[in-house]
């Protein structure tokens, strides 16, 4: 892990001199401060430039936002339901305690807006994003910093097919990968999904072998203690969570937690058809990632939503039940997805058009108003702003 002398051992005597201030006093000072900040004070000098601009910093700074835990780092990151589609960040902290967000900042769209975005992931501030729904683009994006790398051809033709993607660090040989299931068309889930895993510092494609007797989410991944994981079905109707280690690209399976339908007219989990076919109280799961821990959304359609957490990974007795989110409300959107839960236990979550907190304690939801977003909220997650490059090493950073 990058600290504060792998920076200051990389960078001459002449690149950095301010009397009177230790060179390890400035690294920390300008590790904590946001990247806007961070790129006006690059005009400060050359020896400034060249600081903020290692890689090495670039790391340093991403160590102290992760230890954040006033969230002062993190934004988020809003997509218009409609096409031509539009992105918006606004930062965490005023969605969760203003009534009204005014400070909500336009970015930077690096292609084609009238393209669909058919899949997202994101993982150190760097964003994968899919774009168009049958001749996908893949780029990897950095928001705060607007650079962004174009992925080469996966080799992969994409019609009738659905895809599924996951995107995360490999830190042992400090690289990101991109994985791409895809298989015969489901309205859910991949059905004989085959799967290839793309690495940016070989900037190449490679086939992995099959992961046999499982329909996988169409979801994207959750990228959590260097695993990739998604919610599988089996052919003999049991359900569990696949992961796939990003260091020896190698499988595994956590398990659900124990839980008990019977107060949803015995429904039990099941591949789900069109949402025209659904019947209140059918069982789906998905994954989110929640308080850094790995979670589990148990989503009795129409009904209610069990928010689960697993507080020691993968150990099945740590899940633990937080909070159940009830549909009953009049308006909620036909699928909740939490975003995030505050330390005084609200939930920040998206219900197909709108940002909303729950609290628990007077069962209600408010909807958070946001500048510039009168069209609606098609999708939205929360990230960490970061310097990192989509292109490794690259100090070609500009805003």
């Amino acid at each position: 892990m990058t600290t504060s002398n792998d920076i200051k051992t990389s960078i001459t005597k002449d690149q950095m001199q301010i009397p009177n201030f230790p060179l390890e006093i400035i690294i920390e000072i300008l590790s904590r401060l946001p990247v806007k900040s961070l790129f006006k004070f690059k005009c400060v000098s050359k020896s400034w430039l060249s600081l903020i601009s290692s890689s090495q910093f670039a790391k340093f700074h991403l160590k102290i936002s992760a230890k954040d835990n006033k969230s002062s780092h993190k934004k988020l990151l809003l997509l218009s339901m409609y096409l031509p589609h539009t992105l918006y960040s606004c930062p965490l902290n005023s969605v969760l305690h203003e009534k009204s967000i005014s400070s909500v900042d336009e970015l930077y769209i690096p292609w084609n807006r009238s393209n669909i975005i058919a899949g997202v992931g994101s993982c150190n501030g760097l964003f994968f994003m899919c774009i168009g729904m049958y001749t996908f683009n893949l780029f990897l994006w950095n928001p705060s910093t607007r650079k962004k790398k174009k992925l080469p051809f996966s080799g992969h033709e994409y019609s009738r097919c659905d895809v599924t993607y996951g995107f995360g660090y490999d830190e042992y040989s400090d690289d990101y990968k991109v994985v791409e299931i895809y298989g015969v068309y489901g309205v859910q889930y991949v059905y004989g999904a085959n799967i290839k895993i793309y690495s940016l510092r070989a900037n190449s494609w490679k086939m992995m072998n099959k992961y046999s007797d499982a329909l996988f989410s169409s979801d994207s991944a959750v990228f959590l203690n260097g695993s990739l994981h998604w919610a599988v079905a089996h052919s003999n109707g049991y359900w569990d969570i696949v992961s796939l280690s990003l260091k020896n690209e190698k499988y595994g399976n956590l398990a659900l937690p124990n839980h008990d339908p019977g107060n949803c007219n015995g429904s039990i989990s099941k591949p789900l058809a069109d949402s025209t076919d659904f019947e209140p109280g059918i069982l789906n799961w998905a994954l989110g990632k929640l308080k850094g821990c790995l979670s589990l959304f148990c989503d009795y359609y129409k009904v209610k939503l069990d928010v689960w957490i697993m507080k020691e990974y993968n150990v099945k007795e740590s899940w633990t039940k937080l909070v159940s989110l009830p549909y009953t409300v009049a308006g909620i959107g036909s699928r909740i997805s939490p975003l995030c839960i505050s330390d005084s236990g609200e939930v920040l979550l998206h219900d197909g058009s709108r940002v909303l907190v729950y609290n628990a304690g007077d069962n209600e939801y408010k909807s958070v108003q946001i500048r510039n977003m009168d069209t609606g909220v098609g999708a939205a997650t929360v990230y960490a702003e970061s310097l990192i490059s989509p292109n490794l090493d690259s100090t070609e950073n500009t805003l």
